[in-house]
């Protein structure tokens, strides 16, 4: 059974971060263009940022491994 890649995996992660009320990482787009203020949101820590992309690998591979 193939493994989901990593970038999948990365989006899945972010999905799921989100939908537990958390930012992924800042936003360092290009200047000007209008971004989401920084109070009131609650960024992921390293280790928290792996527990969800270990959460969306499991995820993901129990998806392809049932169907």
């Amino acid at each position: 059974m193939a493994q989901p890649d990593e970038m999948t995996v990365l989006e899945r992660a972010k999905v799921l971060a989100k939908e537990d009320g958390f930012t992924w990482e800042l936003d360092f787009g290009a200047p000007n263009t209008p971004r989401a203020k920084l109070r009131h949101q609650h960024f992921l820590s390293k280790d928290r940022q792996q527990e969800y992309l270990e959460r969306a690998r499991t995820e993901l591979h129990e998806k392809a491994s049932n169907a």
